[in-house]
């Protein structure tokens, strides 16, 4: 593909923005679902606020500077204004334009940076550096029991005395499983995402578990790399075609017929839109592309729509079940739409002992690197969310994504010197049902 201008690449932010200004009606629904303007309420914090300043910025009418990116910087891209806007306007494809053009301009922030480098490195070049980093671990971390993470051991950038801090894994889950169940049978293609494949390798695991308990095999591809959402987030273009090629080769050789799943919300968002929007118009890409963003799953969506769940209940455990509430990451209900499918897992899984909370689509505050670029104002967005699923009074609160499972285990480490309350994948909560 030929490489723009800076002329070029003006003029299609251009049109980008004045495309999504004469969509937007200036009418305040934003406000009502975004979570940075309700712990900061100032309209330029607002999508309509963005969009606005945007358009000025392509104008000639405000810089490029420091002062101006802070505003596009306080954005978690959780997509509830997108969900929200009855005029159709995209702000979050707004809020990526404008930082790609950020991060021409004034390069990209050294954490933000940081994590892209490393997510994008070679397959075998960071493996090696999880087995290290997991043993390094150790040294700058003590670990405390089960699923509550780690605690730093001195003070370091970044991390606070009460950060949850996830485990790296002794071997990623991919190194574990390559395939799983017979070859005679239908099969699934799991897109491992990189938190359960370095971290979480238990929801893996489990996806493995329940699918094979269906009679459905499980291919990991090792080709497969990190989806790129977090270098999008941050305006690395280039970085996210590489991943998007690698993804191809990796995820498009299979026919139509065989479903990619995944059990990160993120990752199944960026896998059926995420790609499609930056690159649905690249000669080069969009062919595979299309093949993969058809092909996805979440893995709810496939549990509830593909299967018959009827079949796991025999295999279910008849002692006590847990009580669960649940809490929709924003990208599996705002970008996926899917409400719906995840609570009929979940509903198996426990017997229907859900307690809703009262506000389950509120966002938890992740957004990727956000948490840690802005972490006073991620923190603030956590803590209202951690009330509202403590007062439930349920055993579990369970999720769908493993970015808001983290968020959600250092909520509650915060909260009133620490709560006891575990957070879970449902594929997990079910896995679990199911026994041994």
């Amino acid at each position: 593909m030929k490489k723009q201008t800076q002329a070029e690449k003006m003029a299609a932010l251009q049109k980008l923005v004045k495309n999504e200004t004469d969509k937007c009606i200036r009418c305040g629904e934003c406000r009502t679902v975004c979570p940075v303007f309700a712990v900061t309420p100032m309209e330029r914090y607002t999508a309509r606020g963005k969009i606005a300043i945007a358009e000025s910025l392509t104008r000639g009418e405000l810089e490029f500077d420091a002062h101006t990116r802070e505003l596009f910087d306080n954005c978690l891209l959780c997509t509830g204004c997108v969900s929200q806007c009855s005029s159709g306007a995209r702000a979050d494809k707004v809020v990526i334009a404008v930082r790609e053009a950020y991060a021409e301009k004034l390069g990209v922030p050294l954490i933000k940076k940081a994590v892209g480098q490393t997510l994008s490195m070679p397959r075998g070049v960071l493996d090696a550096g999880a087995k290290i980093g997991a043993m390094a671990q150790k040294l700058a971390f003590k670990a405390v029991p089960e699923t509550s993470g780690l605690y730093r051991r001195f003070s370091m950038p970044m991390v606070d005395k009460d950060q949850y801090v996830p485990q790296l894994a002794a071997r990623p889950f991919r190194d574990e499983v390559q395939f799983a169940g017979s070859p005679d049978q239908p099969k699934v293609v799991f897109f491992t995402g990189c938190m359960t494949n370095y971290f979480m390798t238990e929801i893996g695991h489990s996806l493995v578990k329940v699918l094979n308990a269906l009679g459905i095999a499980v291919e990991v591809p090792s080709r497969q790399t990190c989806c790129g959402m977090p270098m999008l987030a941050t305006g690395e273009h280039e970085i996210v075609r590489k991943q998007a090629e690698r993804n191809i080769g990796a995820l498009a050789k299979d026919g139509m017929e065989v479903p990619i799943v995944t059990a990160c919300a993120s990752c199944g968002h960026m896998l059926k839109h995420g790609y499609m929007d930056r690159f649905g118009d690249d000669p080069a890409l969009a062919t595979g592309l299309k093949n993969i963003a058809s092909r996805t799953r979440d893995i709810t969506e496939f549990l509830a729509t593909d299967t018959d769940l009827d079949r796991l209940v025999p295999l279910l455990s008849k002692t006590a079940k847990l009580s669960a509430t649940y809490h929709d990451p924003c990208h599996l209900r705002k970008a996926q739409k899917l409400i719906n499918e995840p609570r009929r897992v979940l509903e198996t899984a426990t017997g229907n002992m859900i307690s809703e909370m009262r506000h389950p689509e509120a966002c938890c505050g992740l957004g990727g690197t956000y948490c840690l670029a802005n972490m006073e104002r991620s923190k603030q967005i956590q803590a209202p969310k951690i009330e509202d699923a403590a007062t439930t009074n349920a055993d579990v609160i369970a999720t769908a994504c493993p970015g808001c499972i983290l968020q959600l285990r250092d909520g509650l480490r915060r909260r009133n010197g620490g709560t006891d309350m575990p957070v879970k994948h449902i594929i997990q909560i079910l896995a679990e049902a199911i026994g041994a």
